[in-house]
């Protein structure tokens, strides 16, 4: 079983969603500080960082890292010049507890982890006194359509879970509807100012090229087809709900709609 991300899509992912990531971490009021440190935890190739951090000037030091071995070589290779990154293969259980960062940025991680509260802890003690963290989650109960008579929506999310996602080493732990519950778990860590922010999107006004994008990569995704240990009955029954409600999302008079969560916290 593959232990790497499709980087191609967290490229799209990451272009898609950039706006929104830079307006939070305005919002945050740490920009307001001079020499800065980040650490992105699950950087992935680095992109995604070089998106969000790298046109500010007073973030002096970016440390990105993650358990993807080919991602880290390729970040490694590409920032060679830039002194201002360093790339590590690590996971977070082996972060430096002697480092601390003014920004730890999660994004699209927290829910892949088999102990979310506990890592929130052992991120707090390596925040500087000034220092937020920004947690970027999904949550699968935020997404709805209309009309679904066949409640082809549910039913694809109930499959992935059940008979793809936990079978996948990359997925096993995931929570697809940890949003609700990133509150909580700040809360009971003694976290201090949490704000909460939202990103809606929907199908209203879009293209029917731009609807079928939009399908692809909330919805897409799920496809059991190059998944292992996934037997070809659930494979082809996944196919048939995605590609079901793939011809839904042509209809101008259907709707869809997802929320991507932003909680920001300090200590």
């Amino acid at each position: 079983m593959s232990n790497n991300w499709d980087l191609g899509k967290l490229k799209k992912q990451a272009i898609g969603n950039q706006k929104f990531d830079e307006y939070v971490l305005n919002e945050s009021g740490i920009l307001e500080y001079s020499n800065l440190k980040v650490l992105d935890i699950g950087c992935s190739n680095g992109f995604k960082t070089k998106m969000l951090f790298d046109k500010y000037d007073n973030i002096t030091s970016i440390t990105g890292i993650d358990t993807d071995e080919n991602a880290i070589n390729e970040a490694k290779v590409n920032f060679i010049e830039d002194k201002k990154y360093s790339f590590e293969l690590k996971s977070i259980d082996n972060l430096n507890k002697c480092s601390t960062y003014d920004v730890i940025n999660l994004s699209y991680v927290l829910q892949h982890l088999e102990h979310p509260q506990e890592i929130l802890k052992k991120l707090k003690s390596i925040l500087t006194d000034r220092g937020i963290i920004i947690i970027k989650v999904p949550d699968d109960s935020f997404k709805f359509c209309y009309p679904d008579n066949e409640d082809l929506l549910h039913k694809i999310f109930y499959l992935y879970e059940n008979e793809i996602m936990k079978k996948q080493n990359i997925t096993k732990y995931t929570d697809r509807y940890i949003g609700k519950k990133v509150y909580n778990y700040l809360v009971q860590n003694d976290y201090n100012n949490i704000k909460l922010y939202y990103s809606v999107s929907d199908t209203i006004g879009k293209t029917v090229e731009q609807r079928l994008k939009f399908f692809d990569s909330s919805i897409g995704f799920r496809s059991a087809m190059n998944k292992s240990n996934v037997s070809e009955k659930v494979k082809n029954e996944m196919e048939e709900l995605l590609y079901k409600l793939k011809q839904n999302f042509q209809k101008e008079d259907f709707y869809y709609t997802m929320t991507v969560l932003y909680y920001i916290a300090s200590k």
